[in-house]
């Protein structure tokens, strides 16, 4: 077996694994000893990051294949699509609170946290994120389709990381393969995870302070 083909081999089985282990744990969790829901995201991020850390053993990674270290002009070009993504949805958002109306003791836009953790540290969470979904999910399935089929890998890296949501509910599922799907799409384009993770932030952050759940 040539050595790509290893590599690809042992990148599916890692990725099995992990996601059969998060799957296993939360239905065993669910069942016997239910935790509060923030558990299960900081069981994504160990999980992720004992993905990363195997595939960066096992394969020949580097920081400028992640997309953390790029040149100049590759980061600007990232952070002004996400920029510009970002301010889209942000539209977006603003457009649907107005036509939802106002809700009596709601503002119709409030950086009010609540003492919500998740919330406060969110700007180290989702870039956090984006890096593991980027250089742990989509590279070890660009090994997995051999770097010839770059959709493929965008699409299955996206399904695999809505799947990892499946604790808050099928919408989410959803809602964060589409997530998954744009910034795969991002990053493809420009080999950057920092547009991806401003725009993940931006996503996640913002529509509580529209006051959507």
């Amino acid at each position: 077996m040539k050595l790509e083909e290893r590599k690809a081999v042992a990148s599916l089985g890692l990725l099995s694994a992990v996601l059969a282990l998060y799957l296993f744990f939360w239905k065993l969790s669910e069942t016997f000893f239910p935790l509060p829901i923030h558990f299960y995201a900081r069981l994504i991020e160990v999980l992720a990051l004992a993905l990363f850390a195997t595939l960066a053993v096992f394969t020949p990674m580097s920081f400028s294949e992640m997309g953390i270290l790029v040149p100049r002009r590759t980061l600007f070009r990232s952070l002004l699509l996400g920029g510009m993504l970002s301010l889209v949805f942000v539209g977006i958002l603003i457009q649907a609170r107005l036509l939802r109306g106002g809700v009596p003791g709601q503002p119709f836009f409030s950086l009010a946290l609540s003492g919500d953790i998740a919330r406060c540290t969110y700007f180290l969470v989702a870039p956090m994120q984006e890096v593991l979904a980027k250089s742990a999910l989509l590279y070890a399935f660009e090994l997995i389709f051999g770097r010839r089929h770059p959709r493929a890998a965008v699409v299955a890296s996206a399904l695999s990381f809505g799947a990892f949501h499946v604790v808050y509910g099928f919408r989410m599922m959803v809602l964060a393969a589409l997530l998954s799907l744009v910034t795969g799409w991002l990053f493809h384009r420009e080999r950057c995870v920092w547009g991806c993770a401003l725009l993940h932030f931006t996503c996640g952050f913002f529509p509580a302070c529209f006051g959507f759940a």
